[in-house]
């Protein structure tokens, strides 16, 4: 699974986190949350950020992440980010 979270505000230079996990999402999600995840957001988390999560490629992983982190762009993946992207 290949999951996006959209920071509420920024942290920093990002507003994004993208991550890939071989577990049921809702536990990654309790990991990540009570900072037992990603630096990035634990230190979100704690800067007040509000986070909402988003899983993008159910049938994927890891190579998939990487892959979509090279291009580094993670906001044309978020659907807050782009909601009216389809009306252009």
């Amino acid at each position: 699974m290949v999951y996006l979270y959209h920071f509420s505000k920024r942290y920093f230079h990002a507003q994004h986190y993208l991550g890939s996990t071989d577990r049921p999402l809702p536990i990654r999600d309790r990991e990540h949350r009570s900072g037992h995840g990603s630096p990035l957001i634990k230190a979100a988390l704690a800067n007040g950020c509000e986070l909402t999560l988003f899983p993008l490629y159910p049938n994927d992983g890891r190579e998939l992440e990487r892959a979509i982190k090279w291009q580094k762009n993670n906001r044309r993946l978020c659907p807050l980010c782009n909601q009216g992207a389809s009306k252009r």
